[in-house]
């Protein structure tokens, strides 16, 4: 951490009365899953499609029997930041500078799910999140071959899998759409006391998680 950054919050502890807790929401960020777009498996795009024609459905098939399943799209994280001049508190605008992480599916709906690591990646860069209270969206490209899920799901699980994560409904937020969606995570976020690395990592879904 850089020491000569925490002068701007120690001087506004002694200037306002704030307490550390308070002071503390500087080191802070919240997490979810937004939503998918562009989503393809077995090189059709299904982003806008509610169902697969027989055609599409038997190019799925004919991937299944070779072993293969490829799976691509974006998955959009979103990022709030919490310091927006609520509690007498300036606002802070805060940067996401690594993010190391696990994308997880649902095989099974509903109760009783079962989740398959299915992917892996790392952002590293700068992804600023500003301090105006909107939702920023990060954008991670998610390739995998989901033929492990094909092994579990057969061709017509999978292909009811990807429509409900990824098909013309894979942005409701529920728990048989993005809710089939989890991540893993250990991000890093620039702010005003320096670096913030969540250590130990934690699950993001659907509701709002600051990985406390």
């Amino acid at each position: 951490m850089n020491y000569k950054l925490l002068i701007l919050p120690v001087l506004f502890l002694l200037v306002t009365g704030c307490g550390i807790t308070d002071i503390l929401s500087f080191t802070n960020a919240n997490f979810r899953i937004e939503n998918t777009t562009e989503f393809a498996v077995c090189g059709i795009d299904i982003s806008e499609l509610g169902s697969l024609t027989f055609t599409q459905a038997a190019t799925v098939a004919a991937y299944w029997w070779q072993d293969e399943c490829p799976v691509e799209f974006n998955l959009g994280l979103g990022i709030s930041n919490p310091n927006i001049g609520n509690s007498g508190l300036p606002k802070i605008a805060i940067t996401l500078t690594s993010l190391d992480y696990d994308v997880f599916m649902d095989t099974i709906e509903g109760a009783g799910e079962d989740t398959v690591k299915v992917a892996e990646g790392l952002f590293t860069g700068s992804f600023g999140i500003g301090d105006d209270g909107e939702i920023a969206v990060l954008d991670l490209g998610i390739e995998f071959d989901g033929f492990q899920l094909f092994e579990i799901l057969g061709p017509l699980g999978i292909v009811d899998l990807v429509l409900a994560t990824g098909g013309i409904e894979g942005d409701l937020r529920d728990e048989d759409h993005l809710g089939r969606l989890q991540m893993f995570m250990v991000p890093t976020i620039d702010t005003p006391l320096g670096d913030m690395t969540w250590e130990d990592g934690f699950w993001v879904g659907l509701d709002w998680t600051d990985g406390s």
